[in-house]
């Protein structure tokens, strides 16, 4: 397999900014969004995600089994990215756009877009994120290449946490809040297009054109493959209350820090900002813990730091229109949403090569439109449960004082569901079987059964869900 220069794998990362970025800025934003500049309530905000979540479930692990079953000669994954880079952009603008329709019609439109936005995630992320199982088998590269697409989602992010600035400045220039989110929106759609362009570009020559495809799959392997495999369920269920913890933690930060803490706007725009540039500097660190000791031990290091800081900031530093001890939190607690994407996505490919031991296949686009599914469910359950929460509490976006149950009401949902999904993430992670050791025996496995040989699975009970005792 071909090895990738340092700037060929920078460039390669690209597109992680536009998937990735794109996600993080409609789950922190998007509530918001819907409830302040479109006057939506809270639970319908909340109910666009579900409905476009429930649409996620379906086309994600359609979009992972087509792309495992294109002829490698034309390429599995790069098609996609040249063909739905395009169509991504326009959706992004339009997810933070809205028109002088009524009412019904303004919902009709989002939750359109909404399921227009998730389905050209679907079509680009799972592709590009099941290529970096093609492109390597080292475990240590991998990391690399998921700290590189991080990297890029990270400087999106960071961009984009000014957007409360930037459209407070766009307001009087073009005419009104709603046209300058618009407005701004249409520049990262922009940006998205161009990565995935140059993303699709860099990775030219790396599609592993060798592969035996199997033309089709029954609903049973496809449940089967993912569900016997060990590993596999850690990640996943860690992911999800990960998920759900960064749903929950960046979905109501804003309306903690501009009601609890009485930050204003620009307050607001620097916490985040400032977040995301420090989390530039976390790649590193959770890239040498994954090197290192393991990709285990990294996640349970960078989730416990979030952790810890959800315990002690909310009790002891976070003072009342301060924006100092928010900043210094959340500089701090940005390793465990960095953590997310760099290490899931890196041990989903060594997840693959797990069930190649048994199924004989290479089934990237399977493993990582499950990961992305549950991604989604996660998300959406958490920013559902958030806009019930905001009307359950009384929030009313009119008023520049909401009361004190509806303060009391961020400050839980802020702290203590933040740090119960949290805590169940690192316990099931920790449980995970799949140790840097254990993962080079399986390459060390496969080497054998790719020549021929025959091996026992009795020496990997500990990661399978066995049906045969070998192969």
């Amino acid at each position: 397999m071909k090895r990738m220069s340092p700037a060929r794998a920078i460039a390669y990362g690209l597109p992680g900014l536009a998937t990735l970025f794109t996600f993080t800025m409609f789950t922190t934003y998007g509530l918001y969004f819907f409830t302040n500049v479109v006057g939506l309530s809270g639970s319908f905000a909340g109910l666009i995600m579900t409905i476009g979540t429930l649409w996620d479930a379906v086309t994600d692990p359609l979009v992972g089994i087509l792309s495992d079953n294109r002829d490698p000669k034309k390429g599995r994954r790069r098609p996609f990215l040249l063909t739905c880079a395009v169509p991504f952009g326009v959706v992004t603008w339009l997810l933070f756009t809205t028109w002088d329709f009524v009412e019904s019609r303004q919902k009709i439109y989002f939750i359109v877009v909404a399921l227009l936005f998730y389905t050209f995630q679907t079509l680009i992320d799972v592709p590009y994120t099941s290529l970096s199982g093609e492109v390597t088998d080292d475990y240590d590269l991998r990391s690399k290449l998921a700290t590189i697409r991080t990297f890029w989602a990270i400087i999106g992010v960071a961009i984009g946490g000014g957007i409360m600035t930037y459209t407070a400045f766009l307001e009087p220039v073009v005419g009104g809040m709603r046209q300058a989110w618009s407005v701004c929106f249409a520049l990262f759609g922009f940006i998205c297009t161009i990565s995935i362009l140059i993303g699709y570009k860099a990775s030219e020559g790396y599609e592993n054109q060798n592969i035996s495809v199997k033309k089709s799959y029954s609903v049973k392997e496809m449940i089967e493959g993912p569900f016997r495999n060990k590993p596999f369920l850690h990640l996943t269920i860690a992911f999800i209350f990960a998920i759900l913890a960064q749903a929950i933690f960046l979905g109501v930060l804003v309306y903690y820090l501009t009601y609890n803490l009485n930050l204003n706007d620009t307050q607001v725009s620097l916490v985040n900002i400032i977040m995301w540039i420090v989390a530039l500097f976390w790649v590193f660190p959770i890239d040498h813990w994954s090197t290192k000791y393991s990709k285990v031990t990294s996640w349970i290091i960078s989730m416990g730091i979030w952790l810890l800081c959800m315990i002690i900031f909310p009790l002891f530093f976070l003072k009342t229109g301060s924006t100092m001890a928010p900043i210094i939190m959340t500089s701090i607690l940005v390793v465990g949403l960095n953590a997310l994407y760099q290490v899931i996505y890196s041990m989903i490919s060594d997840c693959v090569e797990v069930d190649e031991l048994v199924s004989g296949e290479r089934r990237e686009g399977l493993f990582y439109s499950m990961a992305t599914v549950s991604q989604k469910i996660a998300a959406a359950i958490g920013v559902s449960i958030l806009g019930m929460v905001i009307d359950y509490v009384g929030y009313d976006p009119l008023a520049s004082v909401q009361s004190i149950s509806t303060l009391e009401g961020f400050q839980n949902i802020f702290v203590i569901g933040t740090s119960v999904c949290l805590l169940l993430s690192i316990i099931t992670m920790a449980t995970n079987p799949l140790t840097k050791k254990r993962y080079s025996e399986v390459l060390q496995a496969l080497q054998l059964k790719r020549t021929g040989q025959n091996i026992s699975l009795d020496e990997f009970k500990d990661l399978l869900f066995l049906k045969k005792r070998s192969i």
